[in-house]
């Protein structure tokens, strides 16, 4: 699942890397990546980011079963550093406030020596 993440981050075009994806009971649920300057709907720019963790989420509450699918989830979250190498993704700590909020149960990262590591909350 770690390099389903891997290929989301590599579409992001910032230069920190970071995909995310929301899997439960061996289901992809969501996906989302980094982005910087989200141009909204009224096709006004924004400096502000949008991390990887916050898009699948917002990706996922916009659908039928939104919230409430995200329950006991895992969310996997990877970094992919400039010179292509794994990078430590552990979500910010208003990204795991998200995450909590949402009840996922499970995170699961990269770390700069190219491993996991995984947390329950």
């Amino acid at each position: 699942m770690i390099s389903i993440a891997t290929k989301q981050a590599n579409k992001s075009c910032y230069r920190y890397k970071v995909g995310a994806i929301i899997v439960k009971g061996g289901r992809l649920l969501a996906t989302g990546y980094n982005v910087v300057g989200k141009t909204n709907p009224n096709h006004q720019t924004f400096p502000e980011s949008v991390h990887a963790e916050e898009a699948a989420i917002l990706s996922r509450i916009k659908t039928k079963d939104g919230l409430a699918s995200l329950q006991g989830a895992t969310i996997y979250v990877s970094r992919v550093t400039s010179k292509g190498s794994p990078g430590l993704a552990k979500p910010c700590i208003n990204c795991e406030r998200l995450i909590r909020a949402v009840g996922i149960k499970k995170v699961v990262y990269t770390t700069n020596d190219g491993q996991t590591e995984v947390y329950k909350l």
